[in-house]
């Protein structure tokens, strides 16, 4: 029962917590005066003006707006881009540039702005004696420390800041894997809700990484930042925010349009601050201590930023306003970059096909499918598959390609072929936490809630950072009416992930369902009141993070939570129910499809309408309409469908409301045409028609 009363780590009764994740901005159609951005973006770095020129600025990580957080000092900067800016209707995607390392220090090596990155180098995961010396000799560093750092992580996860002297001892932890792997995943199970020390969590992120290589930086600083309430100085690592966008001018004739290069406007910057403060003394400490003085990335509620000094921000955007607009500007992934730039790593080479197949599937599956074969075939098969240690690198690639062609299974609704593909996954590569949760959506499908549990469990224990096994645990667990566990999950979810509006819904129809029905639990006024109190913070906070999914039934269990006895006594119970997750996008498949033959129909229907009724006056108009309509479509490569169903979807030159208007006028010009066919045959006088219109 304490389970319902924990307030630390639930929303509801104490400290306001509301999302700090960026948005789309606002809404061009109400505010026509905003500026329209290709791409809104952070840039975290290393400042230190006390470096030589060239070398004050040292890019860390570059990030998408909407994803991103701006915590407490920096909520200013998502306050501006949505009362500004908003998303262009169709905006360019950097997602695989700006979610993997490799790829970012690469495109600033290629554009020419290596001295903006910190000394870089990149390694296969598999450990080897000489490794360490290896790296320490490729970055030059005799003394002082190296950031490791996988290449498909944010937000902290996998980063192990290392001295020199302990880099051996360290990398043979992160790259070997328990040999029993079962009997260790059995164990790690039990406290899987529970945070766990530095080194243990960072191990379980390299060991579960699907990316083959990973990063080496040289360790950089910034200069020593003050935090209000705090005697100590801080390492902190300084975010900035841009918005670039590509104006537009029309030649004096009106009939050419010249698009320029990007322009960048900054939107502000702040410092996000580690832990503890700079030891005052040198002295021998320990990876944790290390950790907490040099890493400023957190999820929990404990948000440490303070403001920068304008003069140094402007120095800042000196530095990278030459940069960005041409990285961004070339920073598509495209297969033949790929195939060019990593034809020499297969290994690596195969995974970044297979990450442009996953990031085209929704759109392009048949492509999307063909690219994962041929990255498949790049990949040599390993010779003894028990040895995850010797083929860590192999196995996790090829198990990435597996649960991602199974993704492309569950697009199309085939359930069982996705299943399929994600067990082979994880017999490759049985560490595998995406292929867990995967998994785990499966069995909740198809109504298997027990398997669901497992494996979300196991997906946790793989990657405890990862908020949607979280959520899925909770699904399954509610839909098992198990409420207890449902509200473990969604704390566990919240102590990492505060402002989750997913596990905030879970939670808060937890409450609903023990405080209508305690089911032999006894609560005190008060605790009843807090409880009521709790649930209707959870619910409202769902509510307006995700209005799309807001429900009449979910307003009723909100107004349930906050009425009187005597009002809830008129409200009628509510079923249990989930949201859908966001993990794949099956529905926009099977609209293309529907729609597909309602096209189809209607040709069919236009052309055997005209061949029926033997009417030769009109078979021509019939064959102009039904040609138009399937030479619209191939043009908008069958991609009109979405936009005319899809809020967040858009085309070039488009919109989805005009496509909808499009096919109903098709629509209707045929019915109305085969009605005066069918009611006048063939005298129907067309001419005096076709006249009258005229004239």
């Amino acid at each position: 029962m304490s389970v319902f009363l924990d307030a630390a780590n639930l929303p509801g009764v104490g400290e306001d917590i509301d999302s700090d994740v960026g948005g789309s901005g606002g809404c061009a159609k109400q505010h026509g005066e905003l500026i329209s951005v290709a791409f809104w973006g952070i840039c975290d770095i290393k400042y230190d003006p006390r470096a030589p020129p060239g070398r004050r600025v040292q890019v860390l990580e570059l990030g998408d707006g909407r994803s991103s957080r701006f915590s407490h000092h920096g909520r200013f900067i998502k306050e501006k881009f949505d009362s500004q800016y908003c998303m262009a209707r169709a905006p360019i995607k950097r997602a695989v540039m700006t979610e993997n390392k490799k790829f970012t220090h690469d495109m600033f090596v290629q554009e020419g702005f290596a001295e903006l990155r910190p000394p870089t180098c990149a390694y296969a995961r598999r450990y080897e004696a000489t490794l360490a010396r290896r790296i320490l000799e490729d970055l030059d560093v005799a003394k002082g420390a190296v950031v490791l750092k996988l290449c498909n992580r944010s937000r902290g996860a996998g980063v192990v800041v290392v001295p020199a002297e302990e880099l051996d001892a360290v990398l043979r932890q992160l790259l070997s894997p328990p040999v029993d792997l079962d009997a260790w995943l059995a164990k790690r199970r039990e406290n899987a809700l529970q945070e766990g020390k530095l080194l243990e969590e960072q191990c379980i992120h390299w060991w579960s990484n699907e990316c083959p290589l990973f990063v080496v930086e040289k360790c950089c600083a910034s200069i020593p930042v003050p935090k209000e309430g705090d005697d100590g100085l801080f390492d902190g690592t300084l975010r900035v925010a841009f918005a670039l966008h590509r104006p537009k001018s029309v030649s004096k004739y009106q009939d050419e349009v010249q698009v320029k290069p990007f322009e960048i406007d900054w939107l502000g910057g702040y410092w996000k601050l580690p832990k503890f403060p700079l030891p005052e003394a040198n002295g021998s400490v320990g990876l944790q201590a290390i950790h907490d003085r040099v890493v400023s990335s957190f999820n929990s509620v404990d948000k440490r930023t303070a403001p920068v000094d304008p003069k140094d921000l402007q120095e800042v955007y000196q530095a990278l306003t030459p940069a960005l607009p041409r990285i961004f500007s070339s920073g598509a992934i495209s297969v033949q970059m790929i195939m060019n730039v990593y034809r020499q790593d297969d290994l690596f080479c195969a995974f970044a096909l297979a990450r442009v197949a996953a990031a085209m599937r929704v759109d392009h599956l048949e492509r999307a499918l063909g690219l994962f074969d041929l990255a498949r075939r790049k990949v040599k098969e390993p010779p003894k598959r028990e040895g995850l240690r010797d083929f860590l690198p192999e196995l996790s690639v090829l198990s990435y390609i597996d649960r991602n062609v199974g993704v492309c299974s569950a697009l199309l609704q085939k359930w069982e072929d996705a299943a399929r593909l994600w067990r082979s996954a994880l017999q490759l590569f049985p560490v595998n936490a995406t292929a867990h949760y995967l998994h785990g959506r499966y069995c909740q499908e198809v109504g298997k809630y027990d398997d669901g549990v497992e494996c979300m469990m196991r997906a946790i224990a793989l990657d405890p950072d990862f908020k949607l096994p979280y959520q899925g645990l909770g699904n399954c667990q509610l839909l098992r009416r198990d409420f207890e566990g449902a509200m473990a999950a969604c704390l566990a979810c919240l102590r990492r992930h505060p402002d989750a509006p997913f596990a905030q819904f879970i939670a808060g129809q937890c409450l609903y369902h023990v405080l209508r029905d305690p089911g032999g639990r006894c609560f005190s006024p008060a605790e009843n009141q807090r409880l009521s109190a709790k649930a209707a913070r959870a619910l409202d906070l769902a509510k307006r993070r995700h209005p799309d999914q807001w429900s009449e039934g979910d307003q009723v269990m909100l107004d349930y939570v906050k009425g009187s006895p005597a009002e809830r006594s008129q409200l009628p119970a509510q079923d249990l129910h989930i949201w859908k997750l966001h993990g794949f996008r099956p529905c926009q498949t099977l609209r293309r499809r529907l729609l597909d033959v309602a096209h189809w129909a209607f040709v069919v229907m236009s052309f055997g309408g005209a061949v029926l009724l033997r009417a030769p006056e009109s078979l021509g108009f019939t064959a102009l309409v039904a040609a138009a309509s399937l030479a619209f479509r191939l043009s908008m490569r069958n991609q009109c469908i979405i936009t005319s169903v899809a809020r967040t979807s858009s085309l070039p030159r488009i919109s989805g409301k005009a496509v909808t208007r499009f096919f109903l006028a098709l629509l209707l010009v045929s019915v109305a045409r085969l009605a005066l066919q069918l009611a006048f045959g063939r005298g129907f006088p067309w001419d005096q028609l076709i006249r009258a219109i005229r004239h």
